[in-house]
């Protein structure tokens, strides 16, 4: 029973090996290689990254044999994993509850931009850093505050169209009405020890919004349980290896005397 107790904790071990790279890899801190780099935002990530479990540990107490494995069950991990093509975002962001109904009837949401300031935060970000000569400016905006339940708006960035014309959409070819730095404010926060600004644009979509606007491209396959499984493959075998190994000296010992 000692051999068996042993032996799946080796199992355990091996399996918590795999959860952690396996998370690492999601989040970026770890690469592996074959594996892309995963460009979908932090929050998905840390999402698909919470995920990752262990499962339920079975056992055959008459065989002897046992098994132990990590899971996630997120569609978004699939997604990442096996990929997924282009799909229209406007009933998800219409049908969510900071939607509102106009006075014709029309649906439409508010949509918030961030964009990041420093690149080196870019891997582990949600947010593009914007160029240097935007932040430049946007950091010299007067700030919009937060006064109770509403914002008084300060300073808003206008003529960056002439340097960052608006693009089209990757997939549908939609042109874009505004450049992507167009508009963008400075909204302060004070804090116990530090006053933080972040720099926010606003887009609206509504359903009478243009068909081919508001598509997200899609994921394309990572395959990233695969490569962790091939990367840890050489130290799980160690691991349980050494156990069975350690097992038998007992037994063997335990025979002799």
């Amino acid at each position: 029973m000692n051999e068996q107790k042993n032996l799946e904790k080796a199992v355990t071990a091996a399996c918590r090996l795999i959860l952690a790279t396996w998370q690492k890899t999601v989040m970026g801190s770890q690469q592996i290689p074959g594996v892309p780099e995963i460009r979908a935002n932090i929050n998905l990530r840390q999402l698909y990254a919470d995920s990752i479990a262990l499962g339920e540990q079975l056992s055959n107490p008459n065989s002897g044999l046992f098994r132990r494995s990590v899971v996630t069950t997120k569609q978004i991990a699939r997604d990442l994993e096996y990929g997924k093509g282009p799909w229209d975002m406007k009933p998800m962001l219409l049908g969510g509850p900071k939607a509102k109904t106009g006075k014709n009837g029309s649906r439409y949401n508010t949509i918030p931009f961030r964009h990041g300031t420093s690149p080196k935060h870019a891997p582990n970000s949600n947010f593009k850093p914007m160029p240097k000569d935007i932040y430049a400016e946007a950091r010299k905006l007067k700030a919009s505050v937060r006064d109770g339940n509403r914002i008084v708006w300060g300073g808003k960035l206008t003529g960056t169209e002439d340097r960052y014309t608006p693009g089209k959409n990757p997939t549908t070819g939609y042109q874009h009405k505004s450049g992507r730095f167009e508009g963008m404010v400075r909204i302060e926060k004070e804090y116990e020890r530090a006053t933080q600004s972040k720099y926010l644009t606003f887009r609206r979509v509504s359903s009478n919004s243009d068909p081919q606007a508001w598509v997200h491209p899609g994921y394309k396959a990572h395959h990233i349980a695969r490569g962790v499984a091939t990367h840890c493959e050489p130290a799980v075998r160690a691991i349980i290896e050494a156990a069975a190994l350690q097992e038998l000296k007992v037994t063997l010992s335990s025979g002799s005397t």
